[in-house]
C-alpha cells in the first residue's frame, strides 16, 4: 500500500501556541476588510481543525463559515458550511487548488459577511 496525499483527510494537530498565532493573524487581517467591525471573526480549534465563524456586532451567537485543516504554515485545505444540508463541503480555493493559507479562506468566505 503506497502513501498518497489527501486534503481532505490527515492534517497536523494546532498546538496551543499556533493557535495563539492564527488568532491574531485573523485579527490583523479583519480589521483589513470592509466588512469589519459589523461582523467579526471567531475561531476555535479542535485537533488539526480551525472552524471559522462570523459574529455580527450586537448578536450573542455567531454562524459558520468554514473549517480549515492544517497541514503547515500557510497551507491549509477549506471546506465551506454549507447551510442546505448543515455540514462541511470541500471546496478549492480561488487560486484552482486544494492549498491556501488563512487569509485567502477568510476573503472565500466574504459573501457571507456582506
Amino acid at each position: 500500500m503506497s502513501w498518497v496525499y489527501s486534503p481532505q483527510s490527515g492534517g497536523i494537530k494546532i498546538t496551543p501556541s499556533k493557535q495563539s498565532l492564527f488568532l491574531q493573524k485573523a485579527k490583523a487581517f479583519e480589521k483589513t476588510r470592509s466588512w469589519f467591525p459589523a461582523f467579526q471573526l471567531k475561531l476555535r480549534f479542535k485537533n488539526q481543525f480551525c472552524y471559522l465563524d462570523a459574529l455580527r456586532t450586537g448578536e450573542l451567537s455567531a454562524f459558520p463559515l468554514c473549517r480549515l485543516r492544517y497541514f503547515r504554515d500557510n497551507i491549509w485545505s477549506m471546506a465551506f458550511y454549507t447551510y442546505s444540508n448543515e455540514r462541511y463541503e470541500p471546496c478549492y480555493f480561488r487560486n484552482g487548488t486544494w492549498e491556501g493559507s488563512l487569509e485567502e479562506a477568510v476573503e472565500m468566505c466574504e459573501m457571507y459577511l456582506s
